[in-house]
């Protein structure tokens, strides 16, 4: 009888101890809630607070545009925010990494999150926006769409007929495991050579990023598609053109400047406005 009871006894404990552990866990998962939940609310607060021009030199975009942006991956891509990171969160550490050009740690430090998660938020936010990169990177393919470029160049620098502004540039990346020396680039670090075009408004409407940091700007133009549809629309008696630096080979829908013109020369006065028009795809770079 008394065994009986010591037993019962010890039953009725380990119950009470249980029921305690499972009441301080959930006191515990309630405090992380609320914890949780008020530094959402902090870095709420802290997006609403922060100037406009500072959210441009970290982010790159102004908050209208932030705002659109998130709606635009939130309704037609796969990006999803979870119940530790809203999607507004995500896409602000995946710009503050594509603006500062930071170590991944660096960007965790800014955001208030560990190196891992900035890492998955980095890689959510990028194949978000392969998603939707062909609905916003288009070169013009109608008549309509190229007299709109022509006529801002014409507009801002004067210069008729060009309907982008072409160069590459070269995109860090961790040193491969393979083929280093081709991706080993002339000033000295490992990348990718980025060929984009843009126009006078700094819109980019067209990429090429698959070449390594070793290709040089020409054996990257003479591998894609848009030259040979450039050709194609000198062939039709389309008289336009891209423009290039010394970099690229002179065509006739590829101009490029005239080195050591003449000082007062029409080829002097060409390269003038040339290099200001050019200039576009160096401040989109930048």
């Amino acid at each position: 009888m008394i065994w009986h009871i010591i037993d019962m006894s010890r039953m009725w404990t380990a119950l009470m101890l249980e029921a305690a552990d499972a009441e301080a866990k959930n006191m515990s998962r309630q405090r992380g809630q609320r914890m949780l939940l008020q530094r959402l609310k902090n870095r709420e607060r802290l997006l609403q607070k922060i100037p406009e021009w500072q959210f441009r030199a970290h982010y790159r975009l102004n908050k209208e545009e932030f705002h659109s942006l998130c709606d635009e991956l939130r309704h037609n891509t796969s990006l999803k925010g979870s119940k530790t990171t809203s999607l507004e969160l995500k896409v602000l550490t995946a710009l503050n990494f594509y603006a500062m050009g930071s170590y991944q740690k660096g960007v965790a430090n800014e955001v208030h999150m560990n190196q891992k998660s900035v890492s998955r938020c980095i890689r959510e936010v990028t194949k978000a926006l392969n998603e939707i990169s062909n609905k916003w990177i288009q070169f013009p393919q109608t008549s309509t769409q190229r007299t709109k470029i022509k006529q801002g160049f014409y507009t801002k620098f004067n210069f008729p007929g060009v309907i982008g502004a072409i160069d590459c540039t070269h995109v860090a990346i961790v040193r491969p495991a393979a083929d280093v020396l081709c991706f080993y680039n002339r000033k000295g670090f490992h990348s990718l050579n980025v060929q984009m075009v843009c126009d006078s408004d700094l819109r980019i409407t067209n990429v090429n990023a698959k070449f390594d940091g070793a290709s040089h700007n020409s054996h990257i133009w003479a591998s894609r598609r848009l030259q040979s549809h450039m050709e194609a629309l000198q062939l039709s008696g389309k008289s336009v053109w891209l423009l290039g630096d010394s970099g690229y080979p002179q065509r006739i829908y590829l101009m490029t400047p005239i080195l050591n013109a003449e000082p007062g020369s029409r080829g002097e006065n060409y390269t003038r406005v040339h290099v200001k028009a050019r200039n576009c795809i160096e401040r989109a770079f930048g």
